[in-house]
């Protein structure tokens, strides 16, 4: 049977997901699949499950790698795959039973040279329940009639900040070993897939992303490498390795060359200003300090020769560009003054509340994001309450939906207080819940910038 698409599985110590990966790879409706598992020496059994996995289905190869190298292990994959089309997924995510006929079946309709769709991030919430927001790549609705339609090379390059991720897609093999497109080789699992993006978008001629959501990334691991202190100075690595390619550089033309600049000082910007705060505004720590000097020297170069200009980033975005690089210094004190206004909420709720449990009145969109916000920030929830009698007894994301008379004796026992979720009616709330005899100095609006 020959693969219509090989699937490449890069692991490394992910025991506590990798069954889950691996069912959703072999139970794909697209049979024809060539499953290539690739370990860097994992020591927590997960080489051990692999192997069963290789022993069951003759569709499983397991490969091992002497280098803990996720570009690597994509490498070694891509230099043995048969399959028309490959595809990578990390191996503490999982995918769509569909993912893989839906979109072979459209690339191999058009004769593409990739085919994607959207994902979804997935956070396991106190309850346990995995709560998943779709990201879209066409969010507005003018960008969403691109779904669907076959993209060219100018379309393609506006596209190579914000499609980011190798893994919601599949790519033709022979494209690939054509444009001898592979992935940086440096050690760890640090943004190799920017690299091989930004190839695939210098060299492809024809793309489609279809208007679905396949693919389930797995967010909230301490392990994972996207939340690292030293990401600033991996970004600074792949761009100077793709920099260091000449035949990559000379196919650099027109808005290819000008959107390369811009994913550029997007990732710089980005993930600058996220390593600051979680240094607390410590600009001068050698995380930040170190690849700074290349990255702020490269889009200074894009910005001189007019390759990047205010009207690519919007106004608020090219201020805090410009900003950072002309001072640091500044850049960092006004990074803490909005950090500090954006933590309002969350001191002042914590404080309401002396961080004890909560239930949630009110179950609609107010509720649902009262309910990431303290799980975010690890206040601990026993559950909502609505006034709504076909929600009692019933869950939303996991917590029990209680009817208010239930409230009185489910605080006591929980030491818990009341959090109202409405835009209105809240005093009417507060009224009936004091007539249950729950004391008001129990139940506190929600916060504003929640």
């Amino acid at each position: 049977m020959k693969a219509k698409v090989s699937v490449i599985l890069p692991s490394l110590n992910v025991a506590d997901y990798i069954g889950e990966c691996m069912d959703s790879v072999v139970n794909q409706s697209l049979e024809e699949l060539e499953i290539i598992c690739v370990d860097a020496g994992s020591t927590d059994g997960t080489a051990e499950i692999l192997k069963e996995c290789a022993e069951r289905d003759a569709r499983v190869k397991l490969l091992h790698s002497g280098m803990k190298s996720y570009g690597r292990q994509v490498n070694m994959g891509l230099d043995c795959a048969e399959g028309e089309y490959i595809a990578v997924v990390e191996t503490d995510d999982w995918i769509e039973q569909d993912m893989y006929r839906r979109l072979y079946e459209r690339a191999a309709a058009d004769g593409l040279d990739y085919a994607a769709g959207d994902f979804d991030t997935v956070t396991r919430l106190q309850s346990g329940y995995d709560y998943a927001v779709r990201q879209r790549l066409f969010p507005d609705e003018e960008g969403r009639k691109q779904y669907g339609q076959v993209l060219g090379p100018d379309q393609i390059a506006r596209l190579r900040a914000a499609d980011y991720v190798l893994w919601k897609g599949i790519y033709r093999r022979e494209f690939l070993n054509a444009s001898r497109i592979r992935l940086h080789e440096s050690p760890g699992a640090a943004f190799q897939d920017m690299g091989f993006l930004q190839q695939v978008k210098t060299y492809a001629r024809r793309a489609v992303y279809v208007d679905e959501s396949f693919y389930r990334y797995r967010q909230g691991r301490e392990a994972a490498s996207s939340g690292a202190l030293e990401g600033l100075a991996f970004y600074e690595e792949e761009f100077r390795w793709l920099n260091g390619r000449r035949d990559f550089l000379e196919n650099l033309r027109g808005e290819h060359r000008s959107y390369y600049y811009f994913t550029m000082s997007i990732s710089f910007l980005t993930k600058y200003e996220q390593i600051l705060s979680k240094l607390h505004g410590e600009w001068r720590n050698e995380r930040l300090e170190k690849p700074y000097g290349w990255l702020k020297g490269q889009v200074s170069y894009g910005i001189d020769s007019g390759l990047l200009q205010e009207g690519m980033y919007g106004k608020e975005l090219w201020e805090r560009l410009t900003l950072l690089l002309a001072s640091r210094e500044e850049h960092a004190r006004m990074m803490m003054e909005w950090e500090k206004e954006k933590e309002k909420p969350v001191r002042e709720l914590l404080h309401r509340t002396g961080s004890r449990s909560a239930v949630i009145f009110g179950c609609g969109m107010r509720g649902e994001r009262l309910m990431l916000f303290c799980d975010r920030n690890h206040i601990p929830i026993i559950g909502f309450s609505d006034n709504r009698q076909e929600l009692h007894g019933g869950r939303r994301f996991g917590f029990p939906v209680m009817p208010p008379p239930s409230l009185k004796e489910v605080l006591a026992r929980e030491d818990g207080v009341v959090l109202l979720a409405m835009r209105e009616g809240a005093g009417e709330v507060l009224g009936q819940l004091e007539g249950l005899g729950i004391p008001k100095e129990r139940v506190f609006d929600m916060p504003q910038g929640i």
